[in-house]
């Protein structure tokens, strides 16, 4: 793909502080790589002094192949990966200092998720009646999140003693990491900035090792992760690079903030803000009932999204009684496309997926997915299955935060978007399905 013009605006090659707004199928990834490369040949920033912070291993191995390509050469990027794979390997090149500063005798370890999940399931066991049955995934997923829960959530726990119950089985497991002398991902990063905060030289010695950052899916930032991006910012010349796009922040359960990214000028006042509106995935009726439905929230950026590929999608709904009407539907739409259609069947929740996979039998061109495993990816044809209100929005999250998941769903397909839901009792449409324009038959 050509690069355009609003691609070519947000990637020349320049110092300071930028945000790029990129909208989905806009091409972030494209202009990422582009201002790299622009900034390496204008002697900017040189390969080894690029700092690259991204939310997954995939996301840096892409963008680093794609800039050696891109500049025809072997690029030595000085780091590119995850913030946790930086913060690990900060606080190993240190290691000295980081003992001393913690007080541990030897380098900690990482709690594996198995240890951790028989963790606690025994400590579990041990008040087996006080948490009614929850399993210990979910358990373990709230008091991580437990900053972060939503007021209907937390009502909802404070309510009975699952609250304090949960509160305790945290506090648990912290004493224990700290007897075992183990970390975990998200200790990595807090460590990290504790350590800059209290050693200036090592803070300093990072500044000067990486004099550009950037940072892929920047709406996915959490608190530690905007604070250690700052504390790695030099007080003069400042060089960061951020992409992302706000309609897409679906992971507030695992601490990301929009706000940084919605108020970016708030935080740092000195950001250039550039923005890509012109989607090169999807056809006109898709990127409209997109553009229709995520306008419903109030606290995000202002843009509107128009098509490149122009007319020729489809967008259909589908009324189902129940969830063995909703397997037939399933069945029918992938019949109707043959066995050489790209498809993906979409859903909120893995149960869903499971009952799903387990009915629908097909050929090997199907693809299931939750809406959340879906970011990132696009297909000929998405079929979202299961939209009624005891499902999506789901009560214990974010309404806000549901739009944009559904957001991410509907802007998955190319060319054709089949949505499948179940009224309420007294005939009234899901709440998405409303919002998305549609009247019904």
């Amino acid at each position: 793909m050509e690069i355009s013009s609003e691609q070519k605006k947000a990637a020349q090659a320049e110092r300071g502080i930028s945000l790029v707004i990129a909208g989905a199928g806009t091409g972030k990834t494209t202009t990422m790589i582009e201002k790299i490369v622009n900034c390496i040949n204008a002697g900017l920033t040189s390969p080894e002094k690029i700092l690259l912070l991204t939310f997954s291993r995939k996301a840096a191995q892409e963008i680093r192949e794609r800039v050696e390509k891109r500049m025809g050469c072997k690029c030595n990027i000085g780091f590119s990966g995850t913030f946790h794979a930086f913060c690990l390997s900060a606080l190993r090149q240190y290691s000295d200092e980081y003992l001393r500063f913690k007080g541990f005798e030897s380098f900690p370890k990482l709690l594996q998720e198995d240890e951790k999940n028989k963790l606690a399931t025994d400590l579990a066991m041990e008040r087996k009646a006080k948490f009614k049955g929850i399993p210990i995934d979910a358990l373990l997923q709230i008091a991580d999140s437990l900053d972060n829960l939503n007021d209907y959530m937390t009502e909802r726990l404070k309510k009975t003693s699952l609250f304090d119950e949960i509160s305790l089985l945290r506090f648990e497991i912290l004493e224990y990491k700290k007897r075992n002398n183990l970390i975990e991902f998200e200790d990595m990063v807090n460590d990290t900035i504790a350590l800059l905060k209290e050693n200036q030289a090592i803070r300093q010695e990072l500044i000067d090792r990486f004099n550009y950052i950037f940072v892929d899916e920047f709406q996915d930032t959490s608190h530690n992760n905007f604070e250690l991006i700052n504390i790695m910012l030099p007080e003069k010349g400042k060089n960061l690079f951020m992409v992302g796009d706000d309609f897409q922040s679906i992971y507030k359960f695992r601490g990301a903030h929009v706000s940084y990214f919605i108020n970016i000028k708030k935080f740092l006042p000195e950001a250039k803000i550039f923005m890509l509106v012109t989607n090169y995935r999807s056809k006109k009726e898709i990127v409209s009932i997109s553009n229709k439905f995520i306008r419903h929230n109030k606290n995000q950026t202002k843009k509107k999204i128009k098509s490149h590929r122009g007319k020729g999608g489809v967008v259909s709904f589908h009324k189902c009684e129940n969830a063995l009407e909703e397997i037939d539907i399933i069945k029918k739409i992938i019949s109707d496309y043959g066995s050489s259609a790209e498809i993906a069947v979409l859903y909120r929740n893995n149960f869903q997926g499971e009952f799903i996979e387990k009915n629908v039998k097909c050929n090997d061109n199907v693809k299931f997915m939750t809406m959340h495993s879906s970011k990132g990816l696009e297909f000929d044809i998405v079929i979202i299955a299961g939209v009624n209100d005891k499902i999506i929005p789901d009560k214990g999250s974010d309404i806000e935060e549901e739009r944009r998941l559904f957001y991410v769903a509907l802007t998955r397909a190319k060319n054709n978007l089949h949505i499948i839901y179940q009224s309420s009792s007294t005939g009234r449409l899901p709440r998405f399905i409303a919002e998305s324009g549609y009247k019904g038959i």
